[in-house]
């Protein structure tokens, strides 16, 4: 055993251990600069790790831009379409048409046609003229029919034709063998009913040798006609859209018979007998339930009743809002 005499030992490497930290410290000296930064950044990360706090959650105090959260953005959820549809009564009155009726001469009440056989709608229109602007229709910003005030003529609950001669009868082809219901009665040129006394005209007929399923409108009791809206409404016409119907056998109130219109999912009560408009649609398909309800909420059971109706709103196009001239 060697004595250094007290000073300090030097340490003995063995030829092998020696050649292997010469070889480690070779490899070191021959990484490439990004490893260099990948391990002093691992370090860095180690020692912030070490300097939280016991009491401190990981991340408590981390940098956004740390933790990838920098430039997230949180978009507030939207109100359905829906939520934003109104149905309020129309501001202004349609002017009086003291007078005016309207009767259905052909067909008659009852009438049989074969198969295949036309029929022919003989209306008589006395006290309103057809084809003709109906004063203030300028200022009401609805949608209108180019060729003035016309009658609507319902077939069972289609979507009306709107008529605007009389001189002529109406033919109607190809019927299904079946039981028909007609009514008619006179529109203004932004296509309101006329809602007066005799102006409503409405008939059953068959079509073929079955049984007549129902009697005429007027035993039916309380019951109601849809009217608009229907078809396309685009540019300005999108804007407030006319809800509007005829009642028959029966009016409207608060503690009494209403009427329920579905449009989406949205549920209006109507409680008088006037015209309304719907604002804020949506763009793209709607469909529309329209429903008479008793006093009790129930729906009434009668012909035809409930209405479903599907029209198109396209909001975003240059449409002047004139219909076409079957006023649809």
């Amino acid at each position: 055993m060697i004595d250094n005499g007290g000073l300090p030992r030097t340490p003995s490497f063995s030829p092998h251990a020696r050649s292997m930290t010469t070889s480690a410290r070779s490899s070191r000296a021959h990484r490439s600069p990004g490893s260099a930064l990948l391990t002093l950044a691992a370090a860095l990360l180690l020692g912030l790790a070490a300097c939280q706090t016991d009491d401190a959650p990981p991340g408590a105090d981390a940098d956004p831009e740390m933790t990838g959260d920098a430039g997230a953005e949180v978009r507030p959820i939207a109100e359905p379409d829906s939520e934003r549809i109104e149905l309020v009564p129309s501001p202004q009155t349609a002017p009086d048409v003291p007078g005016a009726s309207l009767r259905m001469d052909t067909p008659t009440a009852g009438q049989r046609f074969a198969e295949g056989e036309d029929v022919e709608v003989r209306l008589d229109l006395e006290g309103y003229d057809l084809g003709v602007p109906t004063p203030s229709g300028d200022e009401r910003g609805l949608a209108r029919a180019p060729d003035g005030q016309h009658v609507h003529l319902v077939l069972n609950d289609e979507p009306y034709d709107a008529i605007y001669d009389l001189s002529d009868p109406i033919v109607l082809e190809d019927l299904p063998a079946g039981t028909h219901v007609l009514r008619a009665f006179p529109g203004r040129d932004w296509h309101e009913s006329v809602k007066l006394p005799g102006t409503l005209a409405q008939v059953t007929f068959v079509v073929g040798e079955g049984e007549m399923e129902f009697g005429q409108p007027q035993e039916w009791g309380p019951s109601l006609i849809y009217s608009r809206p229907q078809a396309t409404y685009s540019g300005a016409a999108a804007d407030s859209v006319l809800v509007d119907f005829v009642l028959s056998g029966v009016d409207l109130a608060p503690d009494g018979y209403t009427v329920e219109l579905e449009v989406l999912d949205r549920v209006f009560d109507i409680e008088r007998w006037a015209p309304y408009l719907l604002t804020n649609l949506p763009s793209g398909e709607i469909t529309l339930r329209m429903a008479l309800l008793d006093p009790e909420g129930n729906e009434v059971d009668a012909p035809f009743l409930p209405v479903e109706r599907t029209i198109q709103v396209e909001r975003d196009d240059e449409g002047n809002g004139e219909l076409d001239e079957n006023g649809s």
